[in-house]
């Protein structure tokens, strides 16, 4: 008699996600769905999330009113290092740097002859970017995030982690990692860290940074995966959270032979409201 009701709930176990195990088929998947929803143009707002920048987006997003001088002078020194301080004449008709198309480039096992994103000229900073070129920019870029994010759904259930020194800002973009080592690897040096644990659903808004995030994929050489980074772009104010359990551990370091540090993490279990 109670056969049926046990199949039913039978069908509603769905498989625990495993980085290691799932990581793979789960950035194919993701990075699948993301070339059929997003044009290019759509990635170059995406790309530039992954970039320092974002802390600048991020104060524009609140209204702040800013001198961002400082920035574009690191960015243009950044471009003289790397000697690709340029003026429109350096681009091509697809909107890339001149560069040999034929090269094979090396993405985990697979090779492709794509050419990376710069976030030099996705920002157009030549000799003569001033603040409120840069402002304009970031703000078209705000501006498009909003109608991207609006429009995508993550389809998966997973955990997603979030590391900082501060408390959780429910006003701005924000990056998560599907691997919570990753998202705690520039705090290393930190000694009290808040690690927010963030439980998406399908429904959630929110974007995978997969390869094409990365790269101008003209040739259509570049494969599937997350192989750059497993991060995931989220608007924090778009997520409505609950906060379902706190704890605190702390875990040893080992500095060298004669000393070890002891850090404090601060763990936030949280679950977005009304989602299935």
């Amino acid at each position: 008699m109670n056969e049926p009701e046990v199949v039913e709930k039978a069908k509603e176990i769905e498989k625990v996600f495993d980085y290691e195990e799932d990581i793979e088929e789960l950035g194919q998947k993701l990075d699948k769905k993301n070339r059929e929803t997003f044009s290019k143009e759509d990635f170059d707002n995406i790309f530039i999330t992954s970039t320092e920048v974002l802390e600048d987006i991020n104060k524009l997003k609140q209204n702040e009113k800013l001198d961002f001088n400082e920035r574009i002078e690191n960015l243009k020194e950044e471009a003289l290092k790397t000697e690709i301080l340029f003026s429109s004449e350096d681009f091509d008709i697809f909107g890339s740097m001149s560069e040999d198309r034929t090269k094979i480039n090396n993405l985990g096992s697979h090779k492709h002859r794509e050419i990376k994103k710069s976030k030099f000229r996705l920002l157009d900073i030549t000799k003569h970017t001033d603040n409120e070129q840069y402002i304009n920019h970031l703000t078209e870029i705000i501006k498009n995030l909003d109608k991207l994010i609006d429009k995508s759904e993550f389809g998966y259930k997973l955990n997603a982690f979030y590391a900082s020194t501060l408390p959780l800002n429910n006003k701005e973009y924000n990056i998560l990692y599907i691997n919570p080592k990753n998202s705690l690897e520039h705090l290393k040096d930190c000694d009290k860290i808040n690690l927010y644990n963030i439980k998406l659903n399908k429904k959630t808004k929110a974007i995978a940074l997969t390869n094409i995030a990365y790269f101008d994929n003209n040739n259509k050489t570049l494969p599937l995966g997350m192989d750059i980074s497993d991060k995931i772009l989220v608007d924090m104010s778009k997520l409505k959270l609950e906060l379902k359990k706190q704890k605190l551990f702390r875990i040893n370091q080992e500095i060298d032979e004669l000393e070890v540090r002891t850090k404090i993490i601060c763990v936030y279990e949280y679950e977005e409201l009304g989602k299935e």
